[in-house]
């Protein structure tokens, strides 16, 4: 007789009870929350770190416009040129607002959206040679609180 009672009180202790009243989270469950939480934290960081597309982008643009104001200073023989003005570049023929629109755009004015340029020489004019004079020109594109710069090379007018 003392066989079955001891049986009925391991059956009752709490290690026993294989499937009922435990306490506690099981291995998937807190696999699956981690993940969840590891997807979330992933999502926010994507949508609030700067990739810098927008301070990169508006710099070529600016290196663009410059290069085809040089391309049409060798191509006509007169002296071609972006005047800066904020985030405003002008299209210049010889010291006048050109009458050739900037590639992409409705007249000879470009207008940035997020932000800014700055030149060491205003405006930068390139001759029948391509050349913007005897100093190197260094351009500033400002994107919100990044600044971008690049140089125009003396002589030779390369713009990297």
């Amino acid at each position: 007789m003392l066989w079955p009672l001891s049986n009925r009180i391991f059956r009752s202790s709490p290690a026993y009870r294989p499937y009922g009243n435990r306490r506690g989270f099981t291995l998937i469950e807190i696999v699956s929350v981690l993940v969840l939480l590891g997807i979330l934290a992933a999502v926010v960081v994507s949508r609030n770190v700067d990739t810098g597309a927008d301070d990169i982008g508006e710099t070529e643009v600016v290196k663009g416009f410059l290069r085809f104001a040089q391309m049409k200073a060798m191509n006509n023989s007169t002296t071609w040129g972006i005047s800066f003005a904020g985030n405003v570049l002008t299209l210049q023929q010889n010291g006048a607002t050109g009458t050739v629109q900037l590639p992409g755009q409705a007249d000879a004015t470009y207008t940035m959206a997020k932000g800014s340029t700055g030149a060491t020489v205003n405006p930068i004019t390139f001759d029948e040679w391509g050349s913007p004079g005897a100093v190197p020109i260094t351009v500033t594109v400002t994107v919100g609180t990044v600044s971008k710069a690049f140089t125009v090379t003396q002589g030779t007018g390369f713009i990297p």
